[in-house]
């Protein structure tokens, strides 16, 4: 696994790559260990990827060699560098299942920006799901706060739900995923954490959590065709355990779960933890 990817510039140019890959990219400058701090430089930091910037005497940009960085909005960042001589149009035919882009950081070395093509899988009943996007934040928020114990538990800060969606579709090993009725419209959701462990022959297990359907189509079997596609992702990618967790008070639920072969056999516990 990659701990971070490493670019030159000119000595002195720290400014320089602070107005870019901060103002312009979105990551966070991080401080320098004490022990490096004195060689210049800086680094930045975003969600599943960081950036170390080091200065070079002699410096010569990078012309074929480069990071390729995966973003969760690729053409707002796209028209966010329009005006960067060398920002290419967006591809999505080289590059399988991808769209992206090139462009240079402000010392010429060059960038490359990506995202995944959406893949959509049929439900049945014109329905589809797909792996979520930034834009489909706050309906999902919607369904979360769309029940009693959703309604007091949710906040009303969009930014915070921003920037914990930017973690999650950085993570591999997370799938938020939504359900998209035939108007476009989101009706459900859940997510999907693989967690290989150590126990049960080093079992990947899937978490299933966030479930959620809207209330106009529940009862429709949407709740249950999102479930079986979530047992086959787990399938899929080698989960030998899938698990997950119901309020004591949703009764329905736990019918519903039973229906498709869940088994309450642990009693599953939870104690909230202080802020940090």
């Amino acid at each position: 696994m990659i701990h971070h990817v490493q670019l030159a510039s000119p000595p002195g140019s720290e400014e320089r790559s602070r107005r870019f890959f901060v103002d312009r990219i979105g990551l966070t400058e991080v401080a320098k260990p004490a022990a490096l701090a004195g060689r210049g430089g800086c680094w930045f930091t975003g969600p599943g990827v960081a950036v170390h910037i080091g200065t070079e005497a002699g410096f010569r940009p990078a012309r074929k060699a480069h990071p390729a960085i995966k973003v969760p909005d690729l053409d707002r960042l796209h028209a966010e560098l329009t005006d960067v001589a060398a920002t290419t149009a967006i591809d999505d035919t080289e590059l399988p299942g991808h769209r992206r882009f090139y462009t240079c950081d402000p010392h010429g070395n060059r960038l490359e920006f990506l995202a995944e093509l959406p893949h959509r899988w049929t439900l049945g009943e014109g329905c589809i799901v797909r792996r979520a996007t930034v834009a489909d934040v706050a309906a999902i928020v919607s369904l979360l706060r769309d029940d009693v114990l959703g309604s007091s538990r949710e906040a009303d800060d969009p930014d915070l739900y921003a920037e914990a969606f930017l973690e999650i579709d950085a993570d591999p090993r997370q799938f938020l995923a939504v359900v998209e009725d035939p108007s476009g419209s989101v009706i459900g959701t859940c997510q999907l954490t693989f967690t290989t462990t150590l126990s049960r022959q080093a079992a990947t297990r899937m978490s299933i959590e966030a479930v959620r359907v809207a209330n106009a189509v529940r009862g429709s079997g949407v709740g249950k065709r999102l479930i079986t596609w979530a047992l086959d992702q787990g399938v899929q990618r080698g989960a030998t355990l899938a698990q997950l967790t119901t309020d004591r008070t949703r009764e329905d639920a736990h019918r519903f779960y039973r229906s498709l072969g869940f088994n309450d056999t642990h009693h599953g516990m939870k104690l909230a933890l202080p802020p940090s």
